[in-house]
């Protein structure tokens, strides 16, 4: 692979199954990590491949990060985040970061088109990608005016997801006639403004039918990117997090992701969303993660190298131009073992084709994140 050998580390900035992959990955290039988190209960922390950890809530980070600066640490390091919290305090503060470290995620002005999905959904429609219905209510009188143009059950999500997730638990609000959709926007507002209150269809079929373009790109044209299906996922039908992916071939997802971000003008690493609508045969758009997701790290056996395409574009001006994606597969045995479990019991189980299937979190040259995912497991249970 043709990577160049720099001084420069990495920043990663969240602990747990993603950040752990991004850890890996660049200590298995002998690329030096550090992990930043808001908690102690984190797997990559334990890794190997960690040189130092610290604990930081998400209010003091650019302090310490500033702090980092002003004492020489970590000069041109590459900060990756790996939670939308993350990512908007990089966006945010790119002008006073950028003289340090590199700020790997884009301005405020694009990272914002996919933060706010009110927007994402309007720049969508606006280039003829499908999307669910969708409809964008500010009022408990417009909500009684629904009866009408959506049919039941339909969702509540908030155009922006991070107060709400934090509060609720839980993304969506799924709603089976008026009157719980006029209850849950009656909840939905006491955390999230009016306005920024959406309702949308629910695409039927299950998780089966949810597929993700991984992308590294810039402004107009993609250096490496693959097509995965969102095989598994906890919980089943609204997951908050991937248990089991499988690369899939599907071009005209390809097509509507670098449209989308073609244009928005973005620029980075990010996860484009998609779910496949057997009644009119359509892949209709859902949302764009500018970030790494949790199973990026099937690029490994897909033969994508995301992160080592990114260092190498920040640090050598040439990123490793790479689309030819392998067929593979990725799993975190520890989440998906139930999964399969409560799908056998739903008589829905289907076993994947995949082949080259890469573990989560199980490395037998790094065997202590594993161990702590083990034990951290009836906290992390409770806790969500």
């Amino acid at each position: 692979m043709d990577l160049e050998t720099y001084k420069s580390g990495v920043i990663v900035l969240g602990g747990h199954v993603q950040g752990y992959g991004i850890v890996r990955i660049f200590g298995e290039n002998n690329i030096p990590c550090i992990v930043i988190d808001t908690t102690k209960i984190n797997i990559a922390r334990h890794s190997k491949y960690c040189l130092k950890f610290y604990k930081i809530n998400y209010r003091n980070l650019i302090g310490l990060l500033l702090e980092f600066a002003k004492n020489s640490k970590f000069k041109n390091w590459l900060l990756i985040p790996t939670d939308d919290y993350y990512v908007r305090l990089l966006s945010q503060n790119r002008d006073k970061l950028n003289n340090h470290f590199i700020v790997t995620v884009d301005d405020w002005e694009r990272i914002n088109i996919f933060f706010n999905k009110k927007n994402t959904y309007l720049l969508a429609q606006k280039i003829g990608i499908p999307i669910p219905k969708t409809f964008y209510p500010s009022s408990i009188e417009a909500i009684k005016s629904f009866r009408d143009v959506i049919k039941f059950p339909c969702i509540i999500k908030p155009a922006i997801m991070l107060d709400f997730y934090r509060h609720f638990k839980q993304k969506v609000f799924v709603c089976n006639d008026i009157t719980e959709l006029e209850v849950n926007f009656k909840k939905a507002v006491e955390i999230v403004k009016p306005e920024e209150v959406i309702v949308q269809e629910i695409i039927p079929g299950n998780n089966e039918n949810q597929y993700s373009v991984g992308i590294f790109f810039d402004r107009d044209k993609s250096y490496n990117l693959l097509v995965g299906r969102r095989k598994r996922q906890h919980p089943i039908d609204f997951g908050n997090a991937t248990t089991f992916a499988e690369t899939v071939d599907i071009p005209i997802l390809i097509e509507y992701a670098e449209k989308i971000l073609t244009e928005a003008k973005f620029f980075g690493i990010c996860e484009v969303e998609f779910k496949y609508d057997q009644r009119d045969n359509q892949y209709k758009f859902l949302e764009v993660n500018p970030r790494t997701w949790k199973w990026h790290v099937i690029s490994q056996f897909a033969d994508i190298p995301f992160l080592l395409s990114l260092y190498n574009y920040f640090l050598a001006g040439r990123p490793i131009i790479k689309k030819d994606y392998e067929n593979s597969g990725w799993r975190d045995i520890v989440t998906d073992l139930p999964i399969i479990f409560k799908l056998l019991l739903k008589g829905i189980f289907i076993k994947s084709d995949a082949t080259n299937i890469q573990s989560a979190v199980f490395n037998k040259a790094d065997l202590k994140p594993f161990l702590y995912q083990l034990i951290f497991l009836p906290y992390l249970i409770i806790k969500r």
